[in-house]
C-alpha cells in the first residue's frame, strides 16, 4: 500500500472518494445545473475535495465495463466463452472482439455515461470556482479544463462525433446536439492551447497524478498524431514539435528496466508523464485486472485472498508478436504449466468438465483457443503486466500511466519514419526500446515493425485500437475474426438508450 504521507493532498481526497459524488453521469437524462447549499464550495477543504473528485473520475477509464470496450475490439485481448458456460452469457463480450456489436451493447453504454460523467464533473467544478473567484482559481480551472480535454480525446477517438458540453449553467431540459469530429478536434486543441500557460511545468511529487503542462502537451501530441484520422488532414510537424518539447525538457527518462513502470509502487518512475493513482485498499473494485484474467486456481499461485474469475486472455496472434528472448513477454504474460506459490503443480478442480483438457488436472495456459464463443477453461495466456503482490486481494496498487515517456519516443520515431522512411534517428529511437527489451536491433523500419513494437511495449495501456486504426489494421482479420470488418466499425455507436433520450444526437453511420 502507498505511504499517504508521500502523496499530494488532492490525491488523498480523490482516493477517499470511493462513492463518487457525481451530479451528472447521464448526459441526456440528468439536469446539468442543479446546485444546492450542500454541494457549493465554501471552504478550502471543500474546494480541494471537489478538485480531487474530478481526478477520481479518471479512474473510471480502468473500469472493466469501459476497458473491455477499448481493449477487446483490438487484437490484444478477448473475453472468450468457456466450457461450462463461464463468460458466454449474452455474447456481448465476444461481440466486441468479432466486431458484431450493436448499439445497445452494455459496454458502450457504460463507457459513454462514464466518460461524459467525467466531463460534467469537470464542468460543475469549473462553474463553482468561477462563481467564487475565476481569477484567483485560474490555475485550478486550467487543470479542470485539461482533464476535460483528456476525456474528449478519448471521446473523439472512440465516437468521433459527440456533443461538446463545456458549460454547467444550462437549462434543466438541456439536450446537447452532436458536434462534428472536426469541431471536437478544434475544441480539444483550443482548450489545451488556451490553458497550458496556467499549468505547472514541475514534474515532481507535488504534481504527480495531477495534470500539468506536460500532460497538456501529451494530449496535443496524441491529437496531432491522429489528426489525419480525426479530420482528414495530417499534422505530423505539429505533433513532432510538441513531442520534441517534452523530450527536450529533460524532465522524463527511460527506466533501466521495463518492469519498473508496472510494479506496485511505481509512482517514482521517471517515465510517468500523467498517472492515475490506484491503491489496493482505497480504490478497490476500480483496478482489479488479476481477478478478471487469472484462472480460478491461480489464487494459489499468488496466495490471493479472493478467487479470480478466468476471463480476459491474450489473443494468440498478439502473443506471437513477442520474440522468445523479449523480456516483455515474460513480464506481461503467464502461459504454460502453472504452479502454486510453493512450486507444486496447480490443479484445475473442474478439469473433468472440460473435454479439451483431455483429463489432465494440471493447469496449463495454452496460447491457442478452440473458438471465441466456446473454448477450454485453460485457453489463453493471462495478463500479469502490473505487479500482482503475493497475498494481495487481486486489486492493484500499481498506478496507471496514461502517458508514458516510452510512448513519446515511439511516437517521435513513427513521425520521423512517416516523414522519411530512411530516417536513422527514427531507427535509433526504436532500437533504444528494443535494447531495453533485450532483443536484436532492427536494421530498418517498416510500418509493421513500428506498429508491432508499439504493441509489444504498450500492451493494454489504452492505445492499441487507436494505433491499429492509424495504420489501417484495425479491421483486418484476426484468429477470432477471419474476415475484414466493416469500415464504420472504426467508430463506436452512440448507445441506443442515449439516442432514445436525446433526439438532438445523430447516430454514427452504420448503426
Amino acid at each position: 500500500m502507498k505511504k499517504f504521507k508521500d502523496i499530494p493532498t488532492y490525491v488523498i481526497f480523490s482516493l477517499s472518494l470511493i462513492t463518487v459524488m457525481v451530479s451528472c453521469t447521464d448526459l441526456t437524462e440528468v439536469p446539468y445545473s442543479e446546485l444546492s447549499d450542500e454541494n457549493f464550495l465554501n471552504t478550502d477543504e471543500e474546494i480541494s475535495a471537489a478538485i480531487g473528485e474530478a481526478y477520481a473520475q479518471l479512474r473510471n477509464f480502468q473500469d472493466f465495463g469501459n476497458m473491455w470496450a477499448v481493449y477487446c475490439t483490438a487484437d490484444e485481448v478477448a473475453i472468450v466463452g468457456r466450457t461450462g458456460g463461464d463468460w458466454a452469457g449474452d455474447g456481448q463480450d465476444q461481440q466486441m472482439t468479432d466486431h458484431t456489436w450493436i448499439s445497445n451493447n452494455r459496454f458502450f453504454t457504460g463507457t459513454w455515461y462514464s466518460f461524459f460523467g467525467g466531463v460534467n464533473t469537470a464542468n460543475r467544478i469549473i462553474y463553482q470556482l468561477e462563481q467564487i473567484d475565476a481569477d484567483f482559481y485560474q490555475n485550478s480551472i486550467a487543470e479542470l479544463k485539461t482533464i476535460r480535454a483528456l476525456w474528449y480525446l478519448w471521446l473523439i477517438d472512440m465516437w468521433g462525433n459527440v456533443p461538446i458540453v463545456d458549460e454547467f449553467d444550462v437549462p434543466q431540459d438541456f439536450l446537447p446536439a452532436t458536434s462534428s469530429r472536426q469541431d471536437v478536434y478544434s475544441f480539444i486543441e483550443s482548450e489545451i492551447l488556451d490553458n497550458q500557460s496556467y499549468l505547472s511545468r514541475d514534474n515532481d511529487t507535488s504534481t504527480y497524478g495531477k495534470v500539468n503542462y506536460w500532460t497538456a502537451k501529451a494530449i496535443l501530441a496524441k491529437l496531432y498524431l491522429n489528426a489525419e484520422v480525426y479530420t482528414g488532414t495530417p499534422q505530423l510537424q505539429k505533433a513532432l514539435d510538441v513531442i520534441n518539447e517534452i523530450i527536450d525538457s529533460g524532465r522524463f527518462l527511460l527506466t533501466n528496466t521495463y518492469q519498473e513502470n508496472f510494479v506496485s509502487q511505481n509512482e517514482n518512475s521517471p517515465e510517468a508523464i500523467f498517472s492515475i493513482p490506484f491503491d489496493e485498499i482505497y480504490t478497490q473494485w476500480e483496478w482489479f485486472l488479476p481477478l478478471v484474467t487469472l484462472h480460478y486456481s491461480s489464487q494459489a499461485t499468488f496466495n490471493m485472498t479472493e478467487q479470480p474469475w478466468n476471463g480476459l486472455s491474450v489473443q494468440t496472434d498478439f502473443f506471437a508478436l513477442y520474440e522468445d528472448e523479449d523480456i516483455r513477454k515474460e513480464a506481461n504474460f503467464l502461459w504454460g504449466p502453472q504452479f502454486t506459490a510453493t512450486g507444486e503443480p496447480l490443479i484445475d478442480p473442474g478439469y473433468e468438465q472440460d473435454p479439451a483438457i483431455d483429463g489432465d488436472p494440471h493447469v496449463n495456459f495454452t496460447p491457442e483457443f478452440q473458438s471465441l464463443y466456446l473454448t477450454s477453461r485453460q485457453s489463453g495466456a493471462r495478463i500479469i503486466k502490473w505487479e500482482i503482490e503475493i497475498g494481495s486481494s487481486g486489486h492493484l496498487s500499481s498506478d496507471f500511466f496514461v502517458f508514458r515517456f516510452t510512448d513519446i519516443l515511439l511516437m517521435k520515431a513513427e513521425i520521423l519514419w512517416r516523414m522519411n522512411p530512411a530516417s536513422t534517428e527514427a531507427l535509433e529511437l526504436v532500437n533504444r526500446i528494443r535494447d531495453r527489451a533485450q532483443v536484436e536491433p532492427f536494421s530498418s523500419l517498416t510500418a509493421d515493425k513500428l506498429l508491432n513494437e508499439r504493441g509489444r511495449e504498450l500492451f493494454m495501456e489504452g492505445w492499441r485500437r487507436s494505433d491499429l486504426i492509424r495504420y489501417n489494421q484495425y479491421r483486418e482479420p484476426t484468429i477470432f475474426r477471419p474476415y475484414v470488418s466493416d469500415e464504420y466499425r472504426e467508430l463506436f455507436p452512440i448507445p441506443h438508450d442515449v439516442i432514445g433520450a436525446n433526439p438532438n444526437l445523430i447516430q454514427n453511420p452504420g448503426y
